[in-house]
């Protein structure tokens, strides 16, 4: 069945949602503004005469300040530019969005080829959940099991959300991505894909930003990155992939152990978990507990379910 969460990313489940992630230079801008406004307002009702030009003032210091703060949202969720918009500039990933580069890969495996465990992840580069799961949990996952060698990662597309919107953003993101692993940058290209997520079917994969993200990400050959992404090289793979889901998967982000049953959460608690059982460790009595801000570690919620996956999958045929 499809989702019925708004397009966007969920901002429940104790992840930070884009909006709110300003930086301080924009928050201190958006502070400054506000306190030239309050202070405006203060000065021009101190002179002793009747309140109402302080009410006024005042209130037109509260409005002033929202503007400003409201602005500043806008533009850190958007990097200063509307994805669809043409020639808008794609956002570079940061912090821990990055996937370490000192870590082995293989195409979209990450990690130590001959690791003794597998994590499966099946994503869709639009998923709001995705995005999540990518930027909260995945960093935590890699660091405490992929960079030590005690499991690798395996990427597989699962497109659900070009049947919701009609569209084929998800194909043709998913193509690009193994465009660049053609030239050994899957990994890099999967972090700027997500760092430029936007709301479901809004543009911010349209082929021609696709191509830019792969010239900012650093690609080589842009010219066989790009005859790739407009060709829509991959599509009969990543198409062909949709038919090989494991029918535990019922949406994304979607994570199996070793080729078990899929996880009922992507929490980081879930998989830790289930990691820490196939590697034969017993968790201690303070295992719960947990320190990362991840959606609901010790008890999932909603927030760290799968999106739902839709009544159909889309078409094969390239855009």
């Amino acid at each position: 069945m499809t989702s019925n969460r708004p397009s966007g990313r969920p901002t429940s489940g104790g992840s930070v949602p884009p909006t709110s992630r300003r930086s301080a230079r924009q928050q201190r801008l958006a502070n400054r503004e506000a306190n030239r406004a309050l202070a405006r307002a203060g000065t021009y009702g101190s002179s002793g005469g009747s309140s109402r030009p302080l009410i006024l003032y005042s209130v037109i210091a509260v409005v002033v300040a929202a503007v400003v703060i409201g602005g500043a949202i806008l533009l850190t969720n958007q990097g200063g530019n509307t994805p669809n918009q043409p020639g808008g500039t794609p956002n570079p990933p940061l912090g821990s969005a990055i996937t370490p580069n000192s870590i082995a890969s293989n195409g979209l495996t990450l990690g130590n080829a001959d690791a003794k465990h597998t994590i499966d992840i099946y994503e869709d580069f639009q998923c709001p959940n995705c995005w999540i799961f990518t930027h909260d949990i995945e960093p935590e996952v890699i660091s405490n099991y992929v960079a030590t060698g005690k499991a690798k990662i395996v990427y597989h597309d699962f497109l659900i959300i070009d049947e919701k919107t009609g569209g084929h953003e998800s194909l043709d993101a998913a193509n690009a991505a193994r465009c660049a692993s053609d030239q050994g940058m899957f990994w890099p290209y999967h972090d700027w894909l997500f760092a430029n997520q936007y709301s479901e079917g809004s543009g911010a994969y349209t082929k021609d930003r696709l191509k830019t993200i792969g010239q900012m990400a650093g690609i080589k050959d842009l010219t066989k990155f790009n005859t790739c992404v407009d060709n829509g090289t991959h599509n009969a793979e990543i198409q062909t992939e949709q038919t090989q889901i494991p029918s535990s998967v019922k949406g994304t982000p979607g994570i199996v152990i070793d080729g078990g049953t899929a996880l009922d959460s992507y929490d980081y608690g879930t998989i830790s978990s289930a990691l820490d059982t196939a590697l034969g460790i017993t968790p201690s009595p303070s295992a719960g507990a947990s320190t990362s801000a991840t959606p609901a570690a010790a008890t999932p919620t909603a927030a760290a379910s799968p999106s739902a996956l839709p009544s159909a999958l889309p078409s094969a045929s390239p855009s």
